[in-house]
């Protein structure tokens, strides 16, 4: 089987409503998604480096640890990852790393940035080189891409500022 792209673009609109729905519930609007070409469909990976204090627990990596645990693999050759945001460093590196042939981005880095999660500083911490990726990682716009960015900073807007402390006497 051969996703065509109206079913990649249903499959990132599904993520992107999966993500607001997360963002509502009080997680972070990230969501990522492996597929392959048999017909596989992860489960959605959100990020959980609060709930399992695993700091490499992101949306993008929960997503392809699933996948790999789901069908007892070493490497993900022949999977193509979707993320609801552009992914970090951290994961990049990761999905390179384990052989994901494509990705598909709802959201790139620099919007992402707009709305308050900039980790572009992340990529050469990873030795990742952005212009390098063009033959792997693909813009994929769908309907309310923006919309988990958007919700999250309208219900997290109070803690955008960490509280001050009052004056020493």
């Amino acid at each position: 089987m051969s996703w065509t792209r109206a079913e990649l673009v249903a499959l990132m609109a599904d993520a992107v409503e999966f993500s607001i729905r997360h963002v509502e519930s009080g997680g972070l609007p990230f969501v990522g998604v492996v597929i392959d070409e048999n017909g596989y469909v992860s489960r959605h990976g959100v990020n959980e480096v609060h709930r399992t204090e695993d700091p490499t627990a992101h949306a993008e990596i929960m997503a392809m640890r699933s996948a790999m645990r789901d069908r007892d693999l070493n490497d993900l050759r022949g999977t193509t990852l979707l993320a609801t945001g552009e992914p970090c460093g951290l994961c990049y590196r990761y999905a390179i790393d384990h052989r994901v042939e494509r990705i598909y981005v709802a959201v790139d880095s620099d919007t992402v940035a707009e709305h308050g999660f900039d980790y572009r500083g992340s990529y050469p911490a990873f030795h990742i080189d952005r212009p390098q990726l063009t033959s792997i990682v693909h813009r994929l716009p769908v309907a309310r891409q923006l919309e988990p960015f958007e919700r999250f900073l309208h219900l997290n807007r109070n803690r955008a500022h960490p509280p001050t402390l009052p004056p020493k006497d």
